[in-house]
């Protein structure tokens, strides 16, 4: 099976900002959205199952990927609307696993699970080891997916996997984040007033912010019942901002900037021709990206000159599952 992509909304689900396991409030006190962390997904007028979406898809806001929790018949995206409040959109995306004939498992990571391999700095290379067998799976790590991969994640142990930081454009990912979510308070980090984006390099790279890096609220092992494969097919480059064409006729997932999912819209123009249209236009180029990273102490988002962002470069995921 292809794990097919979708915005809710042309689904036909239905958001609501919430809180998890609150049924009752003074509906005046909406208006505080910052109150309603989370969001309820809801599908009016269609019979679904809402725990074959907890079960069987992984659900993007913003771009990425978020965990789900089913409680008392109803379905949650924890802190969705922070994002919301953060970036002022609320774009939700099903990425749909439901053919699979069992349920994908899902397995937070946890500060006990993170460790570091002697003589190779944690900012560098991260150990992630399970109390059990792990099969094939996908590593979501702040909202991003990592594959298996020789060069970056792979198995060391059937419990134990290596995850190399230095080669996952880390810290253009945490500047990535930065728009969407406070990131830095949740890594422990506490960024000069002058300069909120200005970073001591040893802070960011430090023990105590790759173990919160790691751990974050949606950062998880999805086990999948196959194996997994995966191809990437290039969009067709516009010179339009947020607009793309391709010839896939399939719902894919999208990959844009630093390896965020985007959340598209799709529009027939002629014969096996689509427009893409996305928010995500542009690509960060970031003057730290050019240097040598041990040589940094200070990071920021300073870009580079003449050349401060690129065009989005997107491409189509396509996930197998055999």
């Amino acid at each position: 099976m292809i794990v097919n992509y979708r915005l809710s909304v042309d689904a036909g689900y239905k958001a609501n900002i919430a809180t998890i396991g609150m049924t009752n409030y003074d509906p005046l006190a909406i208006q505080y959205k910052e109150n309603f962390p989370d969001v309820k997904l809801t599908r009016p007028n269609t019979h679904t199952e809402m725990l074959d979406l907890h079960t069987k898809c992984l659900l993007t806001v913003n771009g990425y990927i978020h965990d789900t929790v089913f409680d008392n018949g109803n379905l949650y995206i924890p802190n969705a609307t922070k994002s919301m409040l953060k970036l002022r959109q609320n774009h939700i995306g099903i990425m749909a696993f439901d053919r699979l004939s069992s349920p994908l498992v899902k397995t937070h990571l946890t500060d006990g699970m993170i460790s570091s391999e002697a003589n190779i700095p944690i900012c560098e290379k991260v150990l992630i080891t399970f109390d059990r067998d792990i099969g094939n799976c996908i590593l979501v790590l702040a909202g991003y997916m990592i594959f298996e991969d020789p060069e970056v994640f792979y198995r060391i142990s059937d419990r134990t996997f290596a995850l190399r930081l230095d080669r996952i454009n880390h810290i253009e990912k945490i500047y990535e984040l930065s728009r969407h979510r406070d990131i830095l308070p949740e890594l422990g980090i506490n960024p000069p007033d002058v300069n909120p984006l200005l970073l001591d390099a040893n802070l960011v790279k430090g023990e105590h912010a790759v173990r919160k890096f790691m751990t974050l609220n949606n950062s998880f092992l999805v086990e999948v019942p196959g194996t997994i494969t995966t191809k990437k097919i290039y969009a067709e480059h516009s010179n339009i901002p947020g607009t793309m064409r391709t010839e896939v006729g399939q719902d894919l997932p999208l990959i844009t900037g630093y390896g965020k999912l985007s959340e598209y819209k799709k529009t027939k123009n002629i014969e096996n021709k689509y427009t893409i249209s996305t928010v995500d236009a542009y690509r960060d180029n970031f003057l730290f990206s050019k240097m040598q990273q041990d040589r940094v102490e200070l990071y920021n988002n300073n870009r580079i000159p003449g050349r401060t962002y690129d065009l989005a470069r997107a491409f189509f995921l396509e996930i197998t599952i055999a």
